[in-house]
């Protein structure tokens, strides 16, 4: 009777967590990555995708451009916070090539069939 019960809590407890919404993290981090004048600032979350853009420009225009690109993140998080996973076909399996005979490969060659380049 014990392990019946053990059984109908734990159901109980993973019915619980499954309806209890997870918060959305407040955790951020941005970054920054400069070559030249190339640029590319990304934006991530705990659980969600991480949020890419590139630009030409300055380490300044790049910090203006930053608030705006935490807000689009933000929305985007909102509505789907992961992409969605590829669903693509298995490859079918190919046959094995063919292998050639190990005895060919055992053929050693004599001097006379070696070329001499002096």
């Amino acid at each position: 009777m014990a392990e019946k019960e053990q059984a109908e809590v734990a159901e109980e407890t993973e019915e619980k967590q499954e309806e209890t919404p997870v918060k959305p993290s407040n955790e951020l981090k941005v970054v920054i990555m400069m070559k030249e004048d190339k640029l590319m600032i990304g934006v991530q979350s705990p659980e969600c995708d991480p949020v890419y853009e590139t630009l030409t420009g300055t380490l300044t225009a790049a910090l203006k451009r930053i608030p705006k690109l935490v807000s689009e993140a933000k929305e985007k998080w909102a509505t789907s916070p992961r992409n969605p996973e590829a669903n693509l076909p298995k490859p079918e399996p190919r046959p094995a090539p063919a292998r050639a005979s190990t005895a060919s490969k055992t053929k050693t060659k004599t001097k006379s069939e070696q070329p001499t380049f002096f």
